[in-house]
């Protein structure tokens, strides 16, 4: 059962982050209008860097409930995860609990985002897990592909923060359907459905990066921070 006091909390991180993450960085948002005003949607991201899940929060145009690493579930960060409304979400072993709460925010007509590369890389989106194309078929939901672009720079640590007045920019492109006649339980079907998925947010971060002038990091994130290169 859908928790109300989860999404007020998505809605109340969504205002208060969106005028703190536009006062220290350059935000640009595009293409607000594809993400549906109501109804179920889910908003399947790239993962380049630390920054990734407040950013999506913030700039998303309706309250959103995040798939979020669990390392955001320990403190000092778990408390405000939870009351942002954020589903905690292991890397790695059984991800019963959070799909089954994603599932039923989904089906109560709320949004829901989550990470397919589940872990922060270049965000080219090279390969992914499959929870997101699970939840697609399974509840029906469209999927909104996005891409996340200046959440962190080339030579960045996976841990490290853009500097302040970087460009970071968020693109939302065109809901799509993920659809089978087969078994949706068959781990070939949401293979499938997920490959399609990949496709559409791989060919999202290629766009957004024309639209925007932004280029992804051409590494993936080191254990120690590094200088970061302006771009």
């Amino acid at each position: 059962m859908i928790r109300p006091r989860a999404m007020r909390g998505a809605s109340q991180a969504r205002r208060l982050l969106s005028p703190m993450l536009r006062s220290w960085y350059r935000l640009t948002v595009l293409g607000v209008d594809n993400v549906p005003a109501r109804g179920p949607v889910i908003l399947a991201a790239n993962h380049v860097g630390f920054l990734d899940v407040p950013v999506l929060a913030a700039a998303a145009p309706r309250p959103v409930r995040t798939l979020a690493p669990d390392e955001l579930f320990v403190p000092p960060l778990d408390r405000m995860s939870a009351a942002a409304g954020q589903i905690s979400m292991a890397h790695d072993g059984p991800q019963v609990a959070a799909l089954r709460m994603a599932r039923e925010v989904l089906e109560a007509g709320e949004s829901v985002a989550i990470f397919p590369e589940a872990q922060r890389g270049d965000g080219r989106v090279a390969r992914i897990r499959h929870e997101a194309a699970y939840l697609a078929l399974r509840t029906g939901a469209p999927v909104v592909p996005v891409a996340l672009l200046g959440t962190r720079r080339t030579g960045m640590a996976a841990d490290a923060l853009p500097k302040r007045n970087s460009r970071i920019a968020v693109v939302f492109g065109a809901p799509f359907a993920l659809q089978t006649g087969d078994d949706v339980f068959r781990r070939c079907v949401i293979a499938s459905a997920g490959e399609s998925l990949r496709q559409h947010l791989a060919d999202m971060a290629d766009e957004a990066q024309e639209l925007t002038g932004i280029r992804l990091p051409d590494d993936h994130p080191t254990l120690d921070p590094q200088p970061s290169r302006s771009t």
